[in-house]
């Protein structure tokens, strides 16, 4: 008679039961580190229309950023951006901009800090094989160019405008343009694979330094950095001062300053 009672309670043990009294499984693995479905309470956060307003761009900026950063990132070979990861990353900044603290003031309202990203979303630039009928047509604004496999790009991911570089065709660059915003690594493959193209990179840097927000989201909170940077910052910034704060739950905590 114990054994059953033995046995019958490590099956409940393995499994809870659901609400029509099903068995199911109760000791599901924990999600990776940025893996989608981390939310930390976030839907208990609504977005002030000045944090839309004033931080979506910072949002998208850190979002592409952990895509650039990891080439196993669920999203590294779709262009399309994630609306609600944008959505998510805007809530953390929400949280932080919900405290009544110091700190909280100091980022937001005396240094107003924002992210030093210029990653691309609406263009990428190519260098191309200027003695190409269809770079000649795309070089002079010229859409279709009667290339059909770059055609097919352009059309896919509306591209619609051209600029030359200014020793153009000598320096044989030119940047393409859309109107709408796409996650541009997929979009560099495809563009190098063309044979009139010899090499296509969209940007991923800024020159120099300064203020900055930086993201690590884990499995059940994200740590959120805003800092200041002085001192030659074109060239480098020589100092920097570090604002860390921690969102889990819905709520964020002041960490540390360093």
């Amino acid at each position: 008679m114990n054994k059953w009672i033995v046995f019958i309670s490590l099956i409940f043990f393995m499994f809870g039961c659901d609400g029509e009294g099903h068995l199911t499984k109760s000791n599901e693995p924990e999600r990776a580190d940025n893996e989608k479905g981390n939310d930390y309470g976030l839907d208990k956060i609504t977005l002030d229309p000045y944090i839309i307003e004033h931080y979506t761009r910072d949002a998208k900026q850190l979002y592409f950023h952990e895509i650039v950063q990891n080439s196993s990132h669920t999203d590294y070979d779709n262009p399309v951006l994630d609306e609600d990861e944008v959505t998510d990353i805007l809530r953390i900044i929400q949280a932080v901009y919900n405290m009544d603290t110091h700190e909280r003031d100091t980022v937001f309202d005396v240094y107003e800090i924002h992210g030093y990203y210029c990653y691309s979303f609406n263009s990428i630039s190519l260098k191309v094989n200027t003695g190409l009928p269809e770079i000649q047509n795309l070089s002079n604004n010229i859409f279709p160019t009667r290339g059909t496999s770059l055609d097919n790009i352009l059309n896919t991911y509306k591209f619609d405008s051209v600029q030359v570089s200014y020793s153009y065709p000598d320096f044989p660059w030119l940047t393409i343009f859309t109107k709408n915003e796409y996650n541009m690594v997929p979009i560099e493959k495809e563009f190098n694979k063309l044979s009139s193209v010899l090499i296509a990179e969209f940007s991923r840097g800024c020159i120099g330094d300064g203020n900055n927000i930086t993201l690590e989201r884990g499995s059940d909170s994200a740590v959120i950095t805003f800092s200041i940077g002085y001192g030659d910052c074109p060239a480098g910034c020589i100092y920097h001062r570090y604002w860390e704060f921690r969102v889990s739950n819905g709520i964020a905590e002041f960490v540390k300053a360093y």
